[in-house]
């Protein structure tokens, strides 16, 4: 299985594991700013968490800076293999890493045991863009400076909601009441919009311009000599 029907099941189980609570915010290929790590899906709930995953068609040559990248930055980190992969764990550091994989036909199992820790606000401010650090900052500075760990996460969860809560609502509301499809995955980009709006341009650009041959070419029939 690939990495996108990676995706689908990982978020099927997400679904089911939030039955009877509200939904979270869900993304795909979310940046840890200045890292150059981009997560595979980050998930923000009653915790914020980070998935990795690692299909059999990939290797495991970044996963350590990876990995030290999601501990920073989430509560939790899962790490979704494929089998292929477990013994090359055995030579990477994984404390605090959850861990799940299966065989290629078979339930997905939990290999390791993971620890959900709580990090600090001031550091999540760090993953948002300059102006929305700003504008947090604004809100949750003391008169002496200082800013609270706990007025930080709030605004993050804030700022990560308005971005990304759109494009999750959508997502989670398209696949309600059946199966998660690898073609779902698609909306889980903020960009989907933008792409959507381009992809609508150039289709009426097209036309016109089909449109303007045609005519050309029937003024050209018009007057060409009998």
């Amino acid at each position: 299985m690939d990495e996108i029907g990676i995706k689908a099941e990982v978020l099927a189980r997400i679904r089911r594991e939030s039955k009877g609570r509200d939904l979270p915010t869900v993304t795909g290929e979310f940046s840890l700013n200045g890292t150059g790590i981009r997560a595979d899906l980050a998930i923000l709930g009653e915790h914020f968490q980070g998935i990795e995953i690692k299909s059999a068609g990939d290797t495991l040559k970044r996963l350590s800076s990876q990995l030290h990248g999601y501990t920073r930055y989430f509560d939790r980190t899962v790490l979704v293999v494929a089998s292929k992969h477990l013994r090359g764990l055995r030579d990477i550091n994984l404390q605090g890493i959850e861990v799940w994989s299966r065989e290629v036909i078979g339930e997905w199992q939990c290999r390791r045991a993971g620890t959900i820790a709580a990090v600090a606000g001031n550091t999540l401010l760090g993953l948002l863009t300059a102006e929305e650090e700003r504008r947090a900052l604004r809100s949750i500075i003391a008169v002496d400076g200082s800013v609270s760990s706990d007025g930080a996460r709030t605004e993050f969860k804030h700022a990560f909601n308005r971005r990304y809560k759109p494009t999750s609502d959508l997502f989670w509301k398209t696949v309600r009441g059946r199966g998660i499809r690898r073609e779902d995955i698609a909306l889980l980009s903020r960009y989907l919009p933008e792409r959507e709006r381009f992809r609508d341009a150039q289709a009426a650009q097209d036309h016109e311009w089909s449109n303007w041959a045609l005519r050309m070419a029937a003024l050209a029939g018009a007057s060409a000599p009998a």
